[in-house]
């Protein structure tokens, strides 16, 4: 009797194994699922192993049906399909596979993993990719509305590539039942044929270019060029400018570029579309390539030499400051800042500040201006036109300066485009110089609130220029004292495979996940003020340049905080980096109560795909 006990309770002690033996047969047998296994010394190099013996496996299994769109064939054209298809499974990781099973066996160093997935839950995994590539084309459209010509170029690109990636690419259609894979190539293409580049004039090695789209200047484009040593050159067209810089001696007929559609560096905070650039081929258009002929009149070869175009013509009238301010807020016929504007502008193109140094403030304006004259390569772009606004206490605002600044980073040459404003005081001395917010975030805070007074919208212009301008020249000391102690600070980053560093050097221990539609899963970290500044002075070490661009922006004013000036300020970003990138929306509450001494009560940050109406705003944290 007792021995029958004692059988008993060994048998319901060993049923639990029992059972999932039969269950990892049944895995194994039933034809239900994909499973893969690994074995390792740590759970986590067993895991890696199991994952990537599953992927093959799906790899292996939808080969024969997986249809793929590629622009070059090989004479080994099975070997070759059957490897481009176990790379697009690659792409769905861990965090796309989100059902996928796991059991481990053993301990360390002795672990086996087990992973496994219903095959029924691999065309719900399409379709979430399919879902996401839809979403893209909606936001491009969007762009292109808002003549945001770089980003419609992306996320129409993106949206094609992520539709290549899954099982029967010609099966994803729109609304209109049309074919996704056909008529977003032509989309793409049909932007680039109504964008122009002009040749503006060449000084020494610098040439200045226009970029129209529909004949009216660009928003931001970015493209890569050859100097005559290297293709690996890369710059920004702002506000319809933009600047390729020769290698020094190198004269040509014409300067080749290739506007970037693919933008694979945005990509980098996104896993997932990271890896699909990576494996699928990239699809050629050719229309992104342009030939600008050298009108400068240097090259003897050039046939149709024309003079360079002088400043009153039309183009370089699109091309001006073109901002939308009332009357009561330009300042006309001001010969004395107009006469130190000119001896500022012709030592900024020669580098040497020391004749024009009386007109600086010593301990605010000239070591600020000395600081942007050694980022990089800096230099003015074209002829200068500048407007005069009026300032905050009877100070006086130039704007219309713009500096080109390149860099040499990771052996590739890099140029951006930034509007440089001027602040004097009183006394007629440059107290400020900052990077300005570009035509698009200048116009929004101008125009859109015309019950505002001047004073208010240039107050406004000044913080967020002060703001951009100080993360750019990696000020963390002014970051310090515009963020009041108690601070909301919330940064996102889109999800990688494993842990890593954000845009400014967050970790992603406390991470807790938010699902967003259109968008896979995004980490949010809350920081601390002092968090915050020890990790942003780590990506200041880490980063050779630190770019940030405004764009469209929505400002809320709380109007029932009577005795404080309190500003929602939601504006799009785009944060360019020697070792990271991005794109989304900044949002910062503020209070500008004192205006030498405005305050960040909150921060956050969202990716670009969030749709408008789930972007955080005053409501969130105050009841306006």
């Amino acid at each position: 009797m007792i021995r029958k006990l004692l059988f008993f309770i060994l048998l319901l002690a060993c049923s639990p194994l029992l059972v999932w033996a039969q269950n990892w047969d049944a895995v194994q047998t039933s034809g239900d699922y994909y499973f893969g296994v690994g074995r390792g010394q740590t759970e986590v190099e067993a895991d890696k192993a199991a994952m990537e013996a599953l992927v093959s496996q799906i790899a292996t299994n939808v080969s024969n049906d997986f249809i793929q769109i590629d622009d070059e064939r090989t004479v080994n054209g099975t070997t070759e399909h059957k490897q481009r298809v176990l790379n697009c499974m690659k792409t769905y990781s861990q965090a796309t596979l989100t059902n996928c099973e796991r059991w481990v066996v053993g301990k360390e160093p002795d672990v086996t993993v087990r992973r496994y997935i219903k095959r029924s839950e691999l065309q719900r995994i399409y379709e979430s990719r399919i879902d996401k590539a839809k979403g893209m084309v909606e936001i491009a459209k969007e762009c292109l509305e808002e003549r945001k010509i770089d980003m419609a170029l992306q996320y129409y690109y993106w949206a094609y590539s992520l539709i290549r990636s899954v099982q029967y690419p010609n099966e994803v259609k729109d609304k209109d039942g049309r074919i996704l894979t056909d008529i977003l190539p032509l989309r793409i293409r049909d932007i680039l044929r109504n964008i122009r580049v002009e040749f503006i004039d060449r000084v020494d090695d610098r040439v200045n270019l226009s970029f129209l789209y529909d004949g009216k200047p660009v928003s931001s484009l970015e493209f890569f060029y050859n100097d005559g040593r290297s293709d690996n050159c890369e710059a920004r067209a702002n506000d319809g400018r933009g600047m390729i810089e020769m290698a020094p001696g190198v004269e040509k007929e014409a300067y080749h570029l290739h506007l970037n559609y693919e933008y694979i560096e945005q990509a980098r905070g996104d896993a997932e579309m990271e890896s699909v650039l990576n494996v699928i081929t990239k699809k050629v258009i050719p229309e992104a390539g342009f030939r600008v002929e050298d009108k400068s009149g240097r090259n003897p070869k050039v046939s149709d030499l024309t003079p360079s175009l002088p400043p009153t013509t039309k183009l370089e009238k699109d091309l001006g400051v073109n901002l939308k301010p009332s009357k009561s807020q330009v300042i006309s016929e001001l010969a004395d800042y107009d006469d130190i504007m000119r001896q500022v502008i012709e030592a900024s193109r020669t580098r040497n500040l020391s004749n024009v140094d009386r007109y600086f403030t010593i301990n605010g304006g000239l070591p600020r201006y000395r600081t942007l004259l050694k980022m990089g390569v800096a230099r003015v772009v074209g002829t200068p036109k500048i407007e005069y606004f009026k300032g905050q206490d009877g100070r006086v605002v130039a704007r219309g300066m713009q500096m080109s600044l390149t860099y040499n980073s990771r052996g590739r040459k890099k140029t951006f485009v930034e509007d440089v404003v001027f602040t004097f005081n009183t006394d007629k001395r440059i107290e400020n110089v900052t990077f300005g917010l570009g035509q698009t975030a200048t116009n929004d805070i101008l125009c859109k609130h015309p019950k505002w007074n001047n004073e208010t919208k240039e107050l406004l212009m000044e913080f967020l220029e002060n703001y951009k301008t100080a993360y750019c020249m990696k000020d963390s000391a002014y970051i310090r004292q515009i963020f009041a102690d108690d601070a909301v600070i919330i940064i996102g980053n889109v999800a990688r495979k494993a842990p890593a560093s954000n845009a400014e050097g967050g970790s992603i221990n406390r991470e807790h996940a938010v699902s967003v539609q259109g968008q896979q899963v995004i980490r949010y970290n809350r920081y601390t003020k002092d968090e915050y500044l020890r990790n942003l002075r780590r990506c200041f070490g880490r980063n050779e340049f630190i770019n940030l661009r405004f764009s469209n922006n929505e400002i809320q004013r709380l109007e029932k905080f009577k005795d404080k000036e309190l500003f929602g300020i939601q504006i799009g970003q785009e944060y360019s980096s020697s070792t990271y990138s991005d794109i989304g929306y900044l949002f910062l509450l503020t209070d500008l109560t004192d205006h030498n001494l405005p305050q960040i009560k909150v921060r956050t940050w969202q990716p670009n795909e969030v749709e408008m109406e789930k972007l955080y705003h005053a409501g969130y944290f105050y009841d306006n």
